[in-house]
């Protein structure tokens, strides 16, 4: 089979493209800022629609994978024309192209797009966001689903691990803290599903191969805080749980509005995949054996 990824060079592009390699796939493997060095990286801004489409239409590719977007919330809420021209404009415009190239697209988009008013949602339950990043999000989602109904839409939540030492993410920046027995602040009121980034490329990737349409989530089995989160890696790693300290989101210095439960029920994950989600102890065991690497 023959990818084209977007994003390729972010948290979970990198690693979506050596497991598609390892697995024998054909990779184009589209990055921006950040140079990456696979075989057939080409570096793309894509709100260059006309030349993203036509890379799109030129490739061959079996599935389009889009990982590419702005995910700093906060900018998002403070400059919503760049989370809209990226999140939702440039997906419209490749979801389009490869619906008229006959080529499956799968967008990958996020827990934001609920207010987090009940949590464990399900692939059913209706959007609601109320930050300007998940709303950009949310009309990806439809523009995805728009230009066809065999599309797919791949809802992630908090993906953390080994990437970019430029860009810590919570999983890193947690264990890296703990490692030098510094203290830490962590919010207990908002509650999400943790997903570590090399399992969700492992899911990925097989939602590509089966191409499987509508939405799917694919995030971690487990409900936490991430208060929760940052005890649960302080008894991975054997690191002092005593420097996790609780406190409140509305103490933050946040622009954005985040919701307080956007966890996610993965059921349809957990009977459709081989590569199932996974709990949060059995991740942080994955994420502990990937450090060396």
């Amino acid at each position: 089979m023959k990818l084209l990824i977007t994003g390729a060079s972010g948290l979970v592009g990198a690693r979506l493209t050596e497991v598609a390699m390892k697995a024998g796939h054909e990779v184009i493997a589209i990055y921006n800022q950040h140079v990456i060095t696979a075989p057939n990286a080409l570096q793309v801004d894509l709100r260059e629609e006309n030349k993203i489409a036509k890379i799109v239409k030129d490739s061959g590719s079996d599935v389009v994978i889009h990982l590419a977007s702005v995910t700093n919330v906060d900018l998002c809420e403070q400059d919503p024309h760049l989370a809209d021209l990226v999140n939702a404009a440039t997906t419209r415009a490749i979801s389009q192209t490869c619906c008229e190239a006959g080529i499956h697209f799968l967008y990958v988009s996020t827990d934001y797009v609920f207010d987090g008013r009940k949590g464990n949602y399900t692939e059913h339950d209706q959007p609601n966001p109320v930050n300007g990043y998940g709303l950009s999000k949310l009309r990806g989602e439809e523009a995805t689903l728009g230009a066809s109904a065999s599309f797919c839409v791949a809802r992630t939540s908090v993906v953390y691990g080994w990437g970019r030492k430029s860009r810590p993410n919570f999983g890193s920046w947690t264990y890296s803290e703990l490692k030098a027995a510094r203290q830490i602040r962590v919010v207990d009121d908002q509650y999400c599903s943790p997903t570590l980034n090399s399992h969700l490329a492992v899911m990925l990737l097989e939602v590509a191969e089966k191409q499987l349409p509508g939405i799917i989530h694919l995030a971690g089995a487990s409900r936490l805080n991430r208060y929760q989160f940052a005890l649960e890696m302080a008894d991975e790693f054997q690191l002092d749980r005593r420097l996790v300290l609780p406190t409140n989101g509305k103490l933050s210095s946040w622009v954005a509005e985040r919701p307080l439960d956007s966890s996610l029920n993965v059921n349809k994950a957990q009977e459709l995949l081989v590569s199932k989600p996974i709990d949060i102890k059995h991740a942080l065991k994955q994420f502990a054996r990937e450090i060396e690497n």
